[in-house]
C-alpha cells in the first residue's frame, strides 16, 4: 500500500491567504514586528507537498522546473491549477513554484508583490517571513519581481528546464512555463527543455487513502444534495432551480465549490451531453438528467443519475434505462489493476450494441477524477491501484426526448475495484422507490 506521504500535496489560500478551503490543518502564523501574515489553509499538513515536491525532484534529476499557480477566480474565490495546488497546497494567485533537484535551495515559492491599494479592496497578503517559510516547509521565499534574476543567476549551472504542464496542441494557449522557457532558450545558447509531466501525471494518478476519503466525502455530499433536490422533479420547476438547490445544498453541508457547474436537462435536453442553458421548465411525462458533483478540499465528485418525472418509467424510457445500467454494470465489473479505461470503454459499448442503441451513444464511458473532475491520467496506460476513474454509459434519442446516463466513482484496488459512490441508488426500482419518498 501506498502512503500519504508518497502522494499528497495540496491546497488553499487567495488573494489574501484568506481563502478557507481545508478544513484540516490551518496554520496561523505569529506576527513579527509591525507585519502581519495571513492565514495558510492546508488540505493537508505541510509535510505531505513537502513529500510529493521531495518524490517529483528525485524523479528530475537535474536542471530546474517552474510551475505556475495558473488559475481562476470564481464566485467562490480563487482556484490554482491542480498541479500548483499538488505540490504547494496553496491557492495563491500569481504565485510560482521552482524545484532545482541539485541546488541548495530545492523548492522556492515566489509570491506575488504586496500592493497596499489592492490589498484593501482584496484583503491583505502575507509578508515574507521566516514564519512563513517554515510553515510552508519550502526553502526560500521570494516575490516574482525577483524571478528574473533567480533564473539568470543560475542558468548557466542548470541548463535543463523540465515541463511540468501537459503538452498542448498548436491551436491552444501556450502554458505560461512553456512561454518562459522558450524566452530563456532564445536569449541564452546551450538551455535545453525536457518534457517531464509524465512523473507529476504519474503521482496524481494513484491516490492515497486520505485522497479517497476527500473524494468520498465529495460523493457524499453529493448524494445528500441529491436527496435534497429530489421534491423539484415535478412539473412547472424549471431546470435552473433544480441546478440552484443541488449547489445550494453543497454549500450548507460545507462544500465551498462544486466541481463543476451543474448538468441538468429535461426532456429533450437530457440528450445533449453538457447541457448549461437550465432554461426550461420541466414536463409532465419527462425524464430529468442530473450530473453533478461537489467538491471537497480540492477533490471532486462527478454523479450522473437519471429520474423520471411522474415517479415511473415509461415503458420506453425502462428499456433505455435498463440497457444502460446493464452496460454500465458490467464495465465496472471488469475493472481491476491491468485493464485500460480504453477497455473498459469496449465493455460498455459492446452491451449497448447488441441492444441497437450504439448509434445514440457518442462518448466516452470513463475519464480519471481527482483534483480535477477530468484528472490527468493516460487512457492507454493499464489500471493499477489507487487509480479513481468515472463509469457513464450514456443512450440519447432526442427525437423520443430520452436521455438516459448513468455514473459512478470506481476505485481500482489491489484486486478489483470499489464503487465509491454505491450509496446512491441506481437500479430502475431503486429510483421508483426514490421518487415515490418525495412530494410529486
Amino acid at each position: 500500500m501506498v502512503t500519504d506521504a508518497v502522494y499528497y500535496f495540496k491546497k488553499a489560500r487567495s488573494r489574501a491567504l484568506l481563502l478557507l478551503i481545508g478544513l484540516v490543518c490551518v496554520l496561523l502564523l505569529k506576527a513579527e514586528g509591525n507585519d502581519r501574515n495571513a492565514s495558510v489553509p492546508m488540505t493537508f499538513g505541510p509535510e505531505v507537498y513537502t513529500e510529493r515536491r521531495l518524490a517529483l525532484l528525485d524523479s528530475l534529476g537535474d536542471g530546474m522546473a517552474i510551475i505556475y499557480s495558473r488559475g481562476d477566480w470564481g464566485e467562490m474565490g480563487y482556484r490554482a491549477d491542480g498541479d500548483f495546488w499538488y505540490l504547494t497546497g496553496l491557492d495563491d494567485p500569481g504565485a510560482i513554484l521552482l524545484l532545482a533537484p541539485r541546488e541548495k535551495h530545492r523548492a522556492v515559492l515566489f509570491l506575488a508583490p504586496r500592493d497596499p491599494e489592492e490589498e484593501r479592496w482584496l484583503g491583505e497578503r502575507a509578508s515574507l517571513t521566516d514564519s512563513l517559510k517554515t510553515a510552508l516547509q519550502v526553502d526560500d521565499i521570494n516575490r516574482t519581481s525577483e524571478l528574473d534574476w533567480w533564473l539568470t543567476s543560475r542558468i548557466g549551472h542548470l541548463p535543463v528546464l523540465h515541463m511540468i504542464s501537459r503538452p498542448v496542441g498548436p491551436g491552444s494557449e501556450i502554458p505560461p512555463d512553456m512561454a518562459l522557457y522558450s524566452k530563456i532558450c532564445d536569449r541564452i545558447p546551450g538551455v535545453t527543455t525536457k518534457n517531464s509531466s509524465k512523473f507529476l501525471e504519474a503521482m496524481r494518478m494513484r491516490k492515497s487513502p486520505s485522497e479517497i476519503a476527500a473524494i468520498e466525502k465529495a460523493i457524499e455530499v453529493t448524494y445528500q444534495g441529491l436527496i435534497e433536490s429530489l421534491p423539484l422533479i415535478r412539473p412547472g420547476v424549471s431546470e435552473f432551480q433544480l441546478a440552484a438547490k443541488l449547489q445550494e445544498s453543497c454549500k450548507q453541508q460545507g462544500a465551498q465549490f462544486a466541481s463543476f457547474a451543474p448538468i441538468v436537462g429535461a426532456g429533450r435536453h437530457s440528450t445533449v451531453l453538457h447541457y448549461g442553458r437550465l432554461d426550461k421548465e420541466i414536463k409532465p411525462g419527462e425524464l430529468v438528467l442530473i450530473d453533478f458533483g461537489a467538491e471537497w478540499n480540492h477533490y471532486a465528485a462527478d454523479i450522473t443519475r437519471t429520474f423520471p418525472v411522474d415517479g415511473k418509467f415509461t415503458e420506453a424510457q425502462a428499456q433505455i434505462y435498463d440497457v444502460v445500467l446493464e452496460a454500465q454494470k458490467a464495465a465496472i465489473e471488469a475493472i481491476k489493476p491491468g485493464i485500460t479505461p480504453d477497455s473498459v470503454h469496449a465493455i460498455a459499448r459492446g452491451v449497448i450494441q447488441r441492444a441497437g442503441y450504439v448509434d445514440a451513444f457518442i462518448h466516452g464511458t470513463s475519464h480519471y477524477l481527482g483534483i480535477e473532475t477530468h484528472d490527468v491520467g493516460d487512457y492507454w496506460q493499464p489500471l493499477e491501484p489507487g487509480m479513481v476513474i468515472t463509469v457513464e454509459p450514456g443512450v440519447y434519442l432526442p427525437e423520443s426526448g430520452i436521455g438516459i446516463r448513468i455514473e459512478d466513482d470506481v476505485l481500482v484496488t489491489e484486486n478489483g475495484h470499489r464503487v465509491l459512490s454505491n450509496q446512491i441508488p441506481k437500479e430502475r426500482t431503486e429510483i421508483e422507490q426514490w421518487m415515490a419518498l418525495t412530494d410529486h
